[in-house]
């Protein structure tokens, strides 16, 4: 009878080498789905904290929106000037309705999108109550935005050459920043 009557009642025998144990791979699969679920779940109920304000605006959530032209205002001169090349933020301020004001900053520096982006900042003025949302507004597009402090760092970045950047919070818009004149324009 040979092997066949060996009485084990199965015709698989392990490999000589074989410590009897096997590896689960959809068991695997299933506990990394369940953790990137979490990971991103996290992230995304996270809310708005200091942090999260001043975090690569591009990375938020994008709403891209037509939006009616503002109200011709008197542009102030530049605050500050500084040649273009400088590593310094330069500042530039535009005076809304009443006191409220949208001071810009704008300078080159390497982001996601390459080593010389156009970068844009700015900090809010006379806003009551706080407006909780702005727009980066580039020649061809735009994106909106919630921020919950009165500074906002690195809150518009764009890396196409020729690009210009100008910041809007309810309705009042901020001096038009690019690569050639970070005071604004």
């Amino acid at each position: 009878m040979g092997e066949a009557g060996s009485g084990n009642g199965s015709g698989v025998q392990p490999a000589e080498n074989s410590s009897g144990w096997e590896f689960n791979w959809s068991g695997l699969v299933a506990v990394v789905l369940i953790v990137a679920i979490v990971v991103v779940a996290w992230r995304w109920l996270g809310g708005n904290d200091d942090a999260s304000s001043q975090i690569d605006a591009s990375e938020a959530s994008v709403t891209t929106n037509t939006v009616e032209a503002a109200a011709t205002t008197t542009r102030p001169a530049p605050t500050t000037t500084r040649p273009p090349t400088t590593t310094e933020p330069a500042t530039t301020t535009t005076t809304g309705a009443g006191d409220r004001e949208v001071i810009i900053t704008g300078e080159m520096k390497a982001c996601r999108f390459g080593a010389n982006c156009l970068v844009a900042g700015f900090t809010i003025s006379g806003f009551d109550p706080h407006p909780g949302r702005f727009i980066c507004i580039y020649p061809n597009s735009q994106s909106d935005f919630s921020f919950n402090n009165t500074t906002v760092i690195d809150a518009c970045i764009t890396a196409d050459e020729g690009d210009t950047i100008t910041i809007e919070v309810d309705g009042v818009r901020s001096l038009t920043i690019s690569e050639a004149n970070l005071d604004g324009e």
